[in-house]
């Protein structure tokens, strides 16, 4: 069919008004987005800039708090040394007017006397310190704390192990000052738990001790652990100024490349040696995290630094935790009046990694128009669309793959893998004992609840009990270990913690539906575990919470008769008094009296049999069967045969009547009475 030539023009006349139509119409959207991308770029510039000044106002405020905590701790001092002079100037007084009338020239006290005076009270409190009495005194008034300023108080691990155990029980203590004492990392394990338990701590200053550059990565797993729990208030500041780690780790040398690479991704002005301690902490970290076993390092070497090869959301949390940490303040710079510094926080040690996430996370720059036409125009002629470069291509070798647009519903449909029955201990636990929740909250998302060690067999159930850990016996509960189970050597928790004699672990066990008289594979109970260490605090609360004191095990021992076995006098005596059977038999017959003599606990064997305690059973049947023998005769009966009275003095005594005496003897057989 012919076409018309008029008709052909007409219509390329309207296409093309409406594909000018249509670029006019592209056109303006593009720029209409091109604004708003403009605008949204200057919303995020101007939030962006208002997240630093909060930071600065964070950190300024962060030194504050510092500088007064140490204020009112020289005023808390000044009013000690007040009241210390005013009540030595009052004895002073009273002494005097018993002795007599003051003169003029006793009244006045001389600054040399004064100081003495101050020396001799320094040296007759030098065993104990003032400010450690103080708060001693107002926890046991109180049983609960605000403050705990001890600054400068001559504090070792020692004396710490015994105060942070008064200082768990206080729901209301907020700010603990502990700088400038004698604290090395042996109380590091302790300050962690008060940092995990603590309900409303928000302040700690353990600056100037004797900590090592290794403790900030224990102290950042504790930090980490608290914003886990909703319960428990955030922690605002740990002081760990002028530790003994942080001045050498300062002083020392720094690997260039590492120290470029930290300029460069921190942009405020550090104080002097600021930005070697953070270099230092760098590598602390990576160890820390290679020491612990973290799964997401175990393939790479522990002395390059890259933290890039983490997963960015536990980076992010461990940068929140990082940021409560302060290593160094503004302040500590002697032209520090001059120049503005910024406080060195732990979480610097992330800058270049973090910076370089969020360089990732931007979006790629729009095109230009000319851009834009001329890619279109190489798409529309054929050509093959230029591929992106990708950041780590020397990682990948090549080798890149494309996402799979499938993946969330394979994921949703495909069934859920089978987690492990295995684990390695040392993944979560550090050298000092402690756990690491974070790493155990990572393990338990790929392994059972009920695991074994690979090492020691044990179950993190069964650890708990061993090492007291009442926070992990908690977890386990929580999910949904068998706290009846029993371990491979075939213990029950209850009575491992029984035999530790864990007090707490075992109301906890019994509160949470362990049955009281729950046995072993010997079919031992609680109670016997209790009887045989002697342990009368831990029969007296069995007894009270239901346990059957004449249970016995598989070898039909009860147990008075464990507490009998190992001569455990007051165990004995106590569970007589709640009705014990004393002369219960086990399978072989013994009873408490027969344990004891056979163990030579000779005192508790007299004091049962004056209790009316019987010995063995088979020495019982023995007498019976003697007494109804034939040739039994009775004690002090005396049996003589003929030929014996012949060939003897017996014989000739008989025949001599004797007075007092009895007659003559005469031959009697055996087995016949007269």
């Amino acid at each position: 069919m012919p076409v018309d030539p008029e008709q052909l023009s007409e219509e390329n006349q309207r296409l093309k008004k409406e594909l000018q139509h249509l670029q006019h119409q592209r056109d303006r959207e593009k720029n209409d987005f091109e604004a708003r991308i403009a605008s949204e770029r200057d919303l995020g510039k101007s939030h962006q800039e208002a997240a630093m000044q909060r930071t600065h106002e964070l950190e300024a405020m962060k030194s504050k708090m510092v500088k007064l905590t140490r204020q009112l701790d020289e005023e808390v001092q000044k009013r000690d040394q007040v009241s210390a002079e005013s009540q030595q100037l009052e004895r002073r007084v009273q002494d005097l007017t018993k002795g007599g009338s003051i003169s003029s020239q006793q009244l006045p006290v001389s600054p040399t006397s004064t100081q003495n005076d101050e020396q001799a009270l320094r040296e007759r409190g030098s065993q104990v310190s003032t400010k450690l009495m103080r708060v001693v005194d107002q926890w046991m008034r109180a049983r609960d704390l605000q403050q705990a300023l001890l600054r400068g108080a001559s504090i070792n691990d020692t004396a710490f192990a015994t105060l942070v155990q008064a200082l768990n029980d206080c729901p209301s203590l907020q700010t603990l000052d502990l700088s400038q004492n004698l604290l090395t990392m042996d109380s590091c394990s302790d300050l962690c738990q008060l940092i995990t338990t603590a309900p409303s701590l928000s302040f700690i200053s353990i600056a100037e001790n004797l900590f090592s550059l290794r403790s900030v990565g224990y102290f950042m797993t504790a930090v980490m652990e608290r914003q886990n729990t909703k319960k428990l208030m955030p922690l605002d500041l740990l002081d760990l100024q002028g530790n003994e780690g942080l001045l050498a780790a300062a002083a020392a040398p720094v690997p260039e490349a590492l120290l470029s690479q930290v300029q460069q991704a921190t942009k405020a002005r550090l104080p002097p040696g600021g930005l070697e301690l953070v270099a230092q902490v760098m590598r602390a970290l990576w160890r820390f995290l290679h020491d612990t076993a973290h799964p997401q390092v175990k393939d790479a070497s522990d002395e390059e630094v890259a933290f890039y090869i983490m997963d960015k959301i536990t980076l992010r949390k461990m940068e929140n935790a990082l940021m409560k940490i302060l290593l160094l303040g503004a302040d500590s710079a002697i032209d520090a009046g001059s120049v503005q510094y910024r406080p060195v926080t732990a979480n610097l040690a992330f800058a270049s990694t973090m910076e370089a996430a969020m360089e990732d996370a931007r979006p790629p720059p729009a095109p230009t128009p000319t851009q834009g036409t001329a890619e279109k125009q190489r798409q529309g002629a054929g050509y093959p669309q230029q591929a992106k470069p990708h950041k780590n291509a020397t990682q990948d070798k090549g080798s890149q793959r494309t996402a799979d647009p499938f993946a969330d519903l394979k994921t949703a449909f495909e069934p859920q893998r089978e987690k492990l029955k295995t684990f390695n201990l040392k993944q979560i636990v550090t050298r000092n004992g402690t756990v690491l929740m974070n790493m155990l909250e990572r393990l338990l998302e790929t392994t059972e609840i009920d695991a074994r060690d690979v090492e020691t067999e044990q179950t993190l159930l069964e650890y708990a009990c061993h090492t007291g850990n009442m926070g992990l016996a908690k977890l386990c509960y929580r999910r949904g270990a068998n706290l009846s189970a029993k371990t491979e050597k075939g213990e029950t928790a209850f009575n491992i913690v029984t035999k530790n004699k864990r007090y707490d672990l075992m109301e906890f066990f019994h509160n949470y539906g362990v049955k009281i008289n729950s046995a072993d594979s010997l079919g031992r109970t609680a109670l016997h575990v209790a009887a045989e260490n002697d342990d009368v605090d831990g029969v007296c609360r069995l007894i009270e919470w239901g346990a059957d004191v004449n249970i016995r095990d598989n070898k039909k021992r009860t147990p008075i008769h464990v507490a009998a076995a190992f001569g455990n006098m007051k165990t004995s005596m106590l569970l007589l008094e709640v009705g014990a059977d004393m002369n219960a038999k086990d399978d072989r017959e013994y009873t408490a009296v027969a344990h004891a003599e056979a163990k030579n606990h000779f005192v508790l064997m007299d004091r049962l049999v004056q209790l009316g305690g019987r010995g063995h059973g088979l020495h019982q049947k023995k007498e019976q069967d003697l007494s109804k023998s034939k040739s039994a005769k009775m004690i002090g009966e005396l049996v003589v045969s003929s030929g014996l009275l012949k060939s003897t003095s017996l014989g000739r005594i008989g025949k001599v009547a004797v007075k007092g005496m009895s007659g003559p003897l005469r031959p009697k057989e055996f087995g016949k009475t007269t």
